[in-house]
């Protein structure tokens, strides 16, 4: 079907119409008035045509076709935690910030009709992907994703709230925050219970995974070696926070355990729920413009051939 872009811009093809057929113009005979049928009606309907190709032009026509399969269902925004305690390992051959990209990679591949925001925080919470269906993109951009250190923190808040203004304005039913964390927050200024309440005002769930254990772990130095850390997990302020909003709580202490939360999400938004489907635009303005330049052609020749030329007595007469 075909949409207008900018519809309200349709208003400037109205001046334009009137000034267009209330004009005193006739082209092709400069010295009589037009005779024929065809001088007498095109005199009048060219310049009004030519008003309408450009302001239809100038509101965006596209046409509109579907795309493939459902709209998407669910709109996640992934919330990683980003602070230095990712690093610890929990398992010999691997840490906490790799096992959580490499999970998070299959999540994403696993639902492939669903959209999702990126947001890594420590100290502070920025948004590396708005809402997107461009997987492999974002695919991309996790896979070359590392840790900063010099921010460090836990400002889980503060990421929740950033999560929730990704999603506010969203169209999809189905708007979900998967937190990814494995600390306590001990920076910013908003709390997660805030957050939650505001998620919940939207109609946000929050689906909080905590990754690792209580007590001290190993993280390994930049110049080499390990040092001991000692690292605790808030589980009751993350069960607070997704129980709000009606989700839930996973605790993975392992890589394994992680995949098994991101499953158990997996299946909790499962749901197919009755969305309109997606399509795409296809702009059809230069068709507009090339009728306009179609339909100018003649009027120019025609002001070429009389240009110098008075205006014949008939033009004067009311």
């Amino acid at each position: 079907m075909i949409a207008l872009r900018h519809p309200w811009l349709l208003l400037v093809a109205v001046p334009l119409v009137i000034w267009a057929w209330r004009v005193i113009y006739r082209w092709g005979i400069p010295a009589s008035r037009p005779a024929s049928a065809l001088a007498r009606h095109s005199s009048h309907w060219i310049p009004v045509l030519l008003a309408l190709a450009l302001g239809l032009a100038a509101a965006g026509p596209e046409w509109r076709s579907q795309l493939r399969g459902l709209a998407p269902v669910v709109d996640f925004a992934v919330v990683m935690d980003g602070s230095s305690s990712m690093r610890i390992f929990d398992r010999p051959d691997e840490d906490r910030w790799h096992a959580a990209r490499r999970t998070l990679a299959q999540f994403v591949l696993g639902r492939p009709d669903d959209r999702f925001a990126l947001i890594l925080f420590s100290a502070h919470p920025v948004t590396l992907s708005p809402l997107t269906s461009d997987h492999t993109r974002l695919l991309r951009m996790l896979a070359r994703l590392d840790l900063d250190s010099r921010d460090d923190g836990t400002a889980i808040g503060s990421a929740l709230m950033t999560a929730v203004r990704r999603l506010e304005d969203s169209p999809a039913r189905s708007r979900v925050i998967l937190l990814l964390t494995d600390g306590v927050q001990n920076r910013g200024r908003v709390t997660p219970q805030e957050a939650a309440e505001e998620a919940q005002r939207n109609g946000i769930r929050i689906h909080a995974v905590a990754m690792g254990t209580d007590g001290e772990s190993l993280v390994p130095l930049e110049g080499g070696g390990f040092a001991r850390l000692r690292v605790e997990v808030d589980h009751t302020t993350l069960q607070q926070v997704a129980h709000l909003t009606g989700g839930e709580s996973f605790s993975a202490e392992d890589p394994g355990g992680l995949a098994r939360s991101l499953a158990a999400v997996d299946q909790l938004e499962k749901t197919l729920l009755p969305v309109d489907p997606p399509s795409e635009g296809h702009p059809l303005a230069l068709w507009c413009l090339l009728a306009a330049a179609c339909l100018a052609l003649p009027l120019a020749i025609d002001l070429a051939f009389k240009r110098g030329r008075r205006r014949p007595a008939w033009v004067e007469e009311p």
